[in-house]
């Protein structure tokens, strides 16, 4: 039984970790190898970059969205002063407003090079980004959350590394919330790390909305493709739709760091999280069987996420399992936690993201994996 136990909770904390990569790696590594050999100049992606675009869909982000869209000129400014290239991008800020019943209209417009979209009703960011794209002539598109801080120097990292790499269909920075306790600067240094071993498959498919930029053409092939349904996880629907359809693409990441002055790690934030489960549930559901077809590759370093859904319950078996077999009683644990969860904002949250994660399987068969859009 112990042993049962332990193997279980083992394989679950592998398969969220490196266990998936590594296994995909040889197949993108061998099939480098011979389309490497075949490739042709022809077969490589345009790298022109005459306009930019950043959009920023916002509902209700007045104490956010000015510390955004400074940062973001400061970078632009930047750039715009270092860079020798012959042909200098036109860059264009858009937000789109969703509803917003707050002053975020306001000071976005009393920044120079801004260009505001009102929505009267509210939409949702999945709609608000398709409606801002589709009249998009832009090269490459950055879609970046309300409360992101970008470095000065970022625009003029990922245009390099742009113009570098010809088969690249998507870049993003590493993340960082400001507001983040230990315990959450250690997760997401993790996360980071993992994430790193994802581009020796071709990149990871979960990126971080905070910021992340798309080849445009691309971009709105995959947004048509994805069709009429509203998708919950933009952060993770678009870059697998991407390796999907374009499985020579790459994914460039971390290109740079950003900064995240708008999340709070510091309560069980249920109803986000939900959200999150749902969304995942309706990409595994939808997405991921057509990837498979598509990019196995891709499909296996996918997942890792479906394996990050259970986490609770591989730590869950490592625990009752090492507690079986030292015959030590369960409650000691129960009251640990308890206090920490009181007096730690960082438990707090760990607590509301254990609660949903152990509700995965029960929101699986209650919707008995209905969810999603219909597919080519």
């Amino acid at each position: 039984m112990t042993s049962m136990l332990l193997g279980i909770g083992v394989f679950g904390i592998l398969g969220l970790s490196v266990l998936c990569p590594i296994v995909a790696w040889p197949g993108y590594y061998f099939r480098n190898r011979k389309t490497s050999a075949q490739d042709s100049q022809d077969d490589r992606l345009s790298t022109s970059l005459s306009l930019i675009e950043i959009i920023i869909p916002a509902h209700n982000e007045a104490d956010l969205i000015g510390t955004t869209l400074e940062s973001l000129q400061c970078s632009i400014q930047q750039f715009q002063t270092v860079s020798r290239a012959a042909l200098m991008p036109n860059i264009v800020i858009r937000v789109g407003a969703d509803a917003c019943t707050d002053q975020t209209t306001k000071i976005a417009r009393q920044f120079p090079l801004v260009f505001v979209t009102e929505f009267s009703e509210k939409r949702s960011k999945w709609a608000t980004i398709k409606a801002l794209m589709t009249d998009s002539s832009a090269d490459w598109v950055f879609l970046v959350d309300a409360g992101t801080i970008w470095p000065a120097n970022l625009l003029g990292d990922f245009v390099r590394r742009i113009e570098s790499e010809p088969q690249v269909i998507a870049v993003a920075p590493s993340y960082r919330p400001l507001k983040a306790g230990l315990l959450h600067r250690i997760l997401w240094t993790i996360e980071m790390g993992l994430k790193r071993i994802e581009v020796s498959c071709g990149g990871p498919i979960s990126l971080h909305g905070a910021t992340v930029g798309y080849r445009t053409d691309l971009l709105k092939k995959a947004l048509v493709y994805l069709g009429d349904t509203l998708w919950l996880n933009d952060d993770v629907v678009i870059p697998l739709a991407l390796r999907a359809l374009h499985p020579e693409g790459l994914v460039l990441y971390p290109v740079g760091q950003v900064q995240d002055v708008g999340s709070r790690n510091d309560q069980l934030d249920l109803g986000r999280r939900k959200r999150m489960l749902l969304g995942n549930l309706q990409w595994v559901a939808a997405l991921l069987p057509v990837c498979f077809r598509l990019n196995p590759i891709a499909a296996l370093v996918a997942t890792r996420r479906l394996f990050r859904i259970l986490w609770a319950y591989w730590l869950a078996f490592i625990l009752f399992g090492l507690t079986w077999s030292f015959h030590l009683p369960v409650w000691p644990e129960f009251v640990v936690a308890g206090v920490l969860i009181v007096l730690s904002g960082s438990f707090r949250q760990l607590a509301g993201a254990a609660w949903v994660s152990l509700l995965a399987p029960f929101r699986i068969i209650r919707l008995n994996w209905a969810l999603g859009g219909s597919w080519k």
